[in-house]
């Protein structure tokens, strides 16, 4: 009776039309594989292949024979992926990469729901910048990141969940909030340059996006603004805006409710925005705890002041 490898093998063959081609991608000897095929067409009681010099061509019976075992091996590998998931329901791991100033809003708002849904899953986050996010998945050391993507990699594919914009980030006990209005067509109050182009700014490091957009921004404005630091955790950023320590220039990323910070708008409907992503590889099976962590990533991204 014939059985799954019986399947891959005789489908194989047909796809290389060659014994000795076919038996390299299978790791066979060719000798096992001829033996394999002899046996096959002995049981089917005819042959499925034409010899044509070192070329196999196949039968009527072969094409029949190659047609159904492809339906078989379809079936097959879609009940290991249904198996696959319902595993995945029970255990495993989901490598997540987030920038830094995302992984708040992800241990905030996504991993506790997904934690309920899936608690024997467990979710393991890289944090780190755009950068080495995109080439650890493309080396496969992560099955999906949360970041801006633009940038264009064959063997990547981006899923927008939302877009964020450059924004000027205060203290909440800041004049600067007072100062701001409330303008139709601005998700945040709007202040203009001439009120904080003279104050003392903490950036993003220098390797950041969020950094770029900011220093293209004030070059455009003719500003040379007053650094007086630089972080590169952008959660540390908002910590020292907080204390009052200067104001900050940055992507609108989530930030966790209670935060002693606002943002405010620039002002300009051409402002620098940027478009956030979720990044999976191209092609690649993800189980049912994999696209629901994708789904939850897009539901709830949003921002306390929404």
């Amino acid at each position: 009776m014939a059985n799954v490898r019986d399947f891959e093998y005789i489908t194989e063959i047909a796809r290389y039309g060659s014994i000795s081609k076919a038996a390299e991608a299978l790791y066979l000897s060719q000798p096992t594989l001829t033996k394999f095929l002899q046996r096959v067409e002995r049981e089917a009681g005819q042959p499925l292949f034409h010899r044509v010099g070192k070329r196999f061509v196949l039968t009527p019976a072969g094409e029949v024979y190659v047609a159904r075992a492809k339906s078989i091996l379809q079936l097959e590998h879609q009940l290991q992926q249904e198996l696959s998931d319902l595993a995945a329901m029970r255990s495993g791991n989901i490598r997540l990469g987030a920038t830094a100033g995302r992984a708040s809003y992800i241990a905030r708002q996504v991993a506790p729901r997904f934690h309920e849904e899936y608690p024997g899953v467990r979710l393991m986050l890289t944090i780190s910048h755009t950068e080495r996010l995109l080439k650890m998945m493309q080396n496969n050391e992560l099955d999906m990141a949360l970041a801006n993507y633009d940038q264009d990699f064959p063997t990547l594919a981006a899923n927008p969940i939302g877009e964020d914009e450059m924004v000027l980030v205060v203290p909440a006990s800041s004049p600067l909030v007072q100062k701001a209005q409330r303008q139709p067509g601005f998700r945040f109050p709007v202040i203009g340059a001439e009120h904080w182009k003279e104050q003392e700014f903490i950036l993003p490091s220098s390797i950041s996006h969020s950094y770029h957009l900011a220093m293209d921004y004030f070059r455009e404005l003719g500003i040379t603004p007053h650094v007086v630091m630089e972080m590169q955790d952008l959660r540390s950023v908002m910590d020292a805006v907080e204390v009052g320590i200067g104001i900050s220039m940055f992507v609108s990323v989530p930030y966790r409710s209670g935060r002693a910070l606002r943002y405010l708008s620039l002002g300009r409907k051409d402002a620098p925005k940027q478009e956030v992503s979720v990044i999976t590889r191209q092609g690649a099976y993800y189980n049912e705890a994999q696209r629901r962590l994708m789904a939850l990533l897009k539901e709830c991204y949003h921002l306390p002041e929404d």
